[in-house]
Protein backbone atom coordinates (compact mmCIF):
# COMPACT_ATOMS: atom_id res chain seq x y z
CA UNK A 1 0.00 0.00 0.00
CA UNK A 2 2.81 2.28 0.70
CA UNK A 3 4.12 1.72 -2.67
CA UNK A 4 0.96 2.47 -4.36
CA UNK A 5 0.61 5.64 -2.54
CA UNK A 6 4.06 6.52 -3.41
CA UNK A 7 3.39 5.82 -7.08
CA UNK A 8 0.17 7.80 -6.89
CA UNK A 9 1.94 10.71 -5.24
CA UNK A 10 4.76 10.50 -7.73
CA UNK A 11 2.29 10.28 -10.51
CA UNK A 12 0.38 13.21 -9.03
CA UNK A 13 3.57 15.24 -8.63
CA UNK A 14 4.51 14.59 -12.21
CA UNK A 15 0.97 15.44 -13.32
CA UNK A 16 1.01 18.64 -11.31
CA UNK A 17 4.41 19.55 -12.67
CA UNK A 18 3.27 18.73 -16.20
CA UNK A 19 0.13 20.82 -15.69
CA UNK A 20 2.26 23.70 -14.44
CA UNK A 21 4.55 23.40 -17.41
CA UNK A 22 1.54 23.25 -19.75
CA UNK A 23 0.06 26.25 -18.00
CA UNK A 24 3.32 28.18 -18.32
CA UNK A 25 3.55 27.27 -22.03
CA UNK A 26 -0.09 28.21 -22.50
CA UNK A 27 0.49 31.56 -20.72
CA UNK A 28 3.62 32.18 -22.81
CA UNK A 29 1.84 31.30 -26.06
CA UNK A 30 -1.25 33.28 -25.12
CA UNK A 31 0.91 36.14 -23.96
CA UNK A 32 2.79 36.06 -27.20
CA UNK A 33 -0.38 35.66 -29.29
CA UNK A 34 -2.82 37.80 -27.33
CA UNK A 35 -1.05 39.93 -24.74
CA UNK A 36 1.36 41.64 -27.13
CA UNK A 37 -1.32 42.59 -29.69
CA UNK A 38 -3.62 43.69 -26.87
CA UNK A 39 -0.77 45.68 -25.32
CA UNK A 40 0.07 47.22 -28.72
CA UNK A 41 -3.63 47.96 -29.32
CA UNK A 42 -3.89 49.65 -25.93
CA UNK A 43 -0.69 51.63 -26.54
CA UNK A 44 -1.96 52.67 -29.99
CA UNK A 45 -5.27 53.67 -28.43
CA UNK A 46 -3.40 55.69 -25.77
CA UNK A 47 -1.37 57.42 -28.48
CA UNK A 48 -4.55 58.32 -30.42
CA UNK A 49 -6.27 59.58 -27.28
CA UNK A 50 -3.17 61.58 -26.29
CA UNK A 51 -2.96 62.94 -29.84
CA UNK A 52 -6.61 63.98 -29.71
CA UNK A 53 -6.13 65.57 -26.28
CA UNK A 54 -3.03 67.43 -27.51
CA UNK A 55 -4.89 68.50 -30.65
CA UNK A 56 -7.86 69.65 -28.59
CA UNK A 57 -5.52 71.49 -26.21
CA UNK A 58 -3.79 73.12 -29.18
CA UNK A 59 -7.15 74.14 -30.69
CA UNK A 60 -8.23 75.49 -27.31
CA UNK A 61 -5.01 77.52 -27.06
CA UNK A 62 -5.49 78.78 -30.61
CA UNK A 63 -9.10 79.65 -29.84
CA UNK A 64 -7.99 81.50 -26.70
CA UNK A 65 -5.39 83.41 -28.72
CA UNK A 66 -8.01 84.25 -31.35
CA UNK A 67 -10.41 85.33 -28.64
CA UNK A 68 -7.75 87.60 -27.12
CA UNK A 69 -6.89 88.94 -30.57
CA UNK A 70 -10.57 89.61 -31.38
CA UNK A 71 -11.04 91.34 -28.05
CA UNK A 72 -8.02 93.53 -28.79
CA UNK A 73 -9.36 94.29 -32.28
CA UNK A 74 -12.77 95.07 -30.80
CA UNK A 75 -11.15 97.38 -28.23
CA UNK A 76 -9.18 99.13 -31.00
CA UNK A 77 -12.35 99.43 -33.11
CA UNK A 78 -14.19 100.99 -30.18
CA UNK A 79 -11.34 103.43 -29.62
CA UNK A 80 -11.28 104.29 -33.33
CA UNK A 81 -15.06 104.74 -33.29
CA UNK A 82 -14.72 107.11 -30.34
CA UNK A 83 -12.00 109.05 -32.17
CA UNK A 84 -14.21 109.31 -35.26
CA UNK A 85 -17.14 110.50 -33.17
CA UNK A 86 -14.97 113.10 -31.45
CA UNK A 87 -13.59 114.29 -34.81
CA UNK A 88 -17.12 114.51 -36.22
CA UNK A 89 -18.29 116.47 -33.17
CA UNK A 90 -15.34 118.84 -33.53
CA UNK A 91 -16.08 119.32 -37.23
CA UNK A 92 -19.76 119.89 -36.47
CA UNK A 93 -18.84 122.46 -33.81
CA UNK A 94 -16.52 124.23 -36.28
CA UNK A 95 -19.22 124.20 -38.95
CA UNK A 96 -21.76 125.57 -36.47
CA UNK A 97 -19.32 128.25 -35.28
CA UNK A 98 -18.50 129.20 -38.89
CA UNK A 99 -22.19 129.31 -39.79
CA UNK A 100 -22.96 131.37 -36.68
CA UNK A 101 -20.14 133.79 -37.49
CA UNK A 102 -21.30 134.07 -41.11
CA UNK A 103 -24.89 134.63 -39.95
CA UNK A 104 -23.74 137.32 -37.53
CA UNK A 105 -21.68 139.00 -40.27
CA UNK A 106 -24.61 138.83 -42.67
CA UNK A 107 -26.96 140.17 -40.00
CA UNK A 108 -24.54 143.03 -39.33
CA UNK A 109 -24.41 143.81 -43.07
CA UNK A 110 -28.21 143.73 -43.25
CA UNK A 111 -28.49 146.01 -40.21
CA UNK A 112 -25.91 148.41 -41.69
CA UNK A 113 -27.74 148.43 -45.01
CA UNK A 114 -31.06 148.98 -43.22
CA UNK A 115 -29.53 151.83 -41.21
CA UNK A 116 -28.18 153.42 -44.37
CA UNK A 117 -31.53 153.04 -46.12
CA UNK A 118 -33.33 154.48 -43.07
CA UNK A 119 -30.86 157.35 -42.98
CA UNK A 120 -31.41 158.03 -46.68
CA UNK A 121 -35.16 157.86 -46.23
CA UNK A 122 -34.92 160.15 -43.22
CA UNK A 123 -32.90 162.63 -45.28
CA UNK A 124 -35.49 162.36 -48.05
CA UNK A 125 -38.33 162.96 -45.62
CA UNK A 126 -36.48 165.90 -44.05
CA UNK A 127 -35.83 167.35 -47.49
CA UNK A 128 -39.51 166.90 -48.36
CA UNK A 129 -40.51 168.53 -45.06
CA UNK A 130 -38.12 171.35 -45.71
CA UNK A 131 -39.66 171.84 -49.16
CA UNK A 132 -43.15 171.84 -47.62
CA UNK A 133 -42.10 174.41 -45.00
CA UNK A 134 -40.54 176.49 -47.70
CA UNK A 135 -43.80 176.22 -49.64
CA UNK A 136 -45.72 177.28 -46.53
CA UNK A 137 -43.38 180.17 -45.97
CA UNK A 138 -43.85 181.15 -49.59
CA UNK A 139 -47.62 180.96 -49.19
CA UNK A 140 -47.34 183.09 -46.08
CA UNK A 141 -45.08 185.59 -47.81
CA UNK A 142 -47.51 185.80 -50.74
CA UNK A 143 -50.34 186.58 -48.41
CA UNK A 144 -48.29 189.23 -46.69
CA UNK A 145 -47.36 190.80 -49.94
CA UNK A 146 -50.93 190.77 -51.27
CA UNK A 147 -52.19 193.09 -48.66
CA UNK A 148 -51.16 195.47 -46.08
CA UNK A 149 -51.13 193.90 -42.68
CA UNK A 150 -52.53 195.40 -39.52
CA UNK A 151 -52.05 193.95 -36.08
CA UNK A 152 -55.27 192.00 -36.34
CA UNK A 153 -54.41 190.85 -39.82
CA UNK A 154 -51.00 189.87 -38.60
CA UNK A 155 -52.49 187.70 -35.80
CA UNK A 156 -55.00 186.24 -38.19
CA UNK A 157 -52.22 185.57 -40.66
CA UNK A 158 -50.13 183.76 -38.03
CA UNK A 159 -53.12 181.71 -36.87
CA UNK A 160 -53.89 180.76 -40.44
CA UNK A 161 -50.25 179.90 -41.07
CA UNK A 162 -50.17 177.84 -37.91
CA UNK A 163 -53.31 175.95 -39.01
CA UNK A 164 -51.79 175.33 -42.45
CA UNK A 165 -48.64 173.98 -40.83
CA UNK A 166 -50.71 171.69 -38.62
CA UNK A 167 -52.70 170.49 -41.64
CA UNK A 168 -49.44 169.74 -43.49
CA UNK A 169 -48.08 167.88 -40.43
CA UNK A 170 -51.22 165.76 -40.35
CA UNK A 171 -50.77 164.97 -44.03
CA UNK A 172 -47.20 163.80 -43.34
CA UNK A 173 -48.08 161.69 -40.31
Amino acid sequence: MGLEWQKIIQSLNLTIIANWINFAILVAVLSWLLFRPAKEFIQEKRKRIKSRIDSAQERENTAEELKTQRQQELKEARERRQEIIEEAEERADRIIDDAREEAENQAARIVDRAKKEAEQEKRGVLEELEEQYVDLAMIGAERVLKREISREDHEEFLNSLFEDIQDKDLDLG
